[in-house]
């Protein structure tokens, strides 16, 4: 039987066979059943993918710190050997057909605590050299402005860019009660 085949004859069947409806009390408890089972699976599968994730997580981070710890030794290998060398030539360099080590200064600059910055500059007055980050105050625009045929009105009659209407929506709220009830 060839895949269309397959596909022809599952078809058919779910044709045949009566589509399941609501109807009564007696039928929305044994689906609200079902439903909240399939929460509980949920919650199980869940649980498991979880266990097992933060098993391979500690497994790798295992994996990961011996690595690191390999690399350091080795690093510190390399730069014990390229110290004699620069004892003879100051620009030396360890060069294998596997890669190189040489070193490489870092100019001066400034590590910032941005907090404290912020605080030493506002006690001395020196405002104009802080940023501040422009928002705008949502809560107050929706309360003096309102929609008039797709624009952001006021009553004054000033408009503003950048907001659109957003519609009314309604979703499907299914709250399966606790389970044990």
């Amino acid at each position: 039987m060839d895949a269309l085949e397959k596909y022809d004859l599952e078809n058919d069947e779910v044709v045949s066979k009566p589509k399941f409806e609501i109807t009564d009390l007696s039928s929305a408890t044994w689906v609200m059943r079902k439903y909240r089972a399939l929460a509980a699976k949920d919650d199980e599968l869940k649980k498991v993918a979880l266990e097992q994730k933060e098993s391979i997580d500690a497994w790798l981070e295992s994996k990961l710190q011996a690595n690191q710890d390999s690399r350091a030794f080795f690093e510190g290998l390399f730069a014990d050997y390229l110290t004699k060398l620069r004892e003879d030539d100051p620009k030396a360099r360890i060069e294998t057909p596997f890669g190189t080590v040489s070193t490489r200064k870092t100019p001066t600059g400034v590590n910032w605590s941005d907090e404290a910055v912020v605080q030493s500059l506002e006690k001395q007055g020196l405002n104009d050299l802080i940023n501040i980050k422009k928002t705008p105050d949502k809560k107050q625009i929706k309360k003096q402005f309102h929609f008039v045929k797709g624009r952001y009105v006021n009553d004054d009659g000033l408009m503003i860019d950048g907001a659109t209407e957003k519609e009314a929506t309604e979703s499907l709220v299914v709250k399966p009660a606790k389970e044990g009830l």
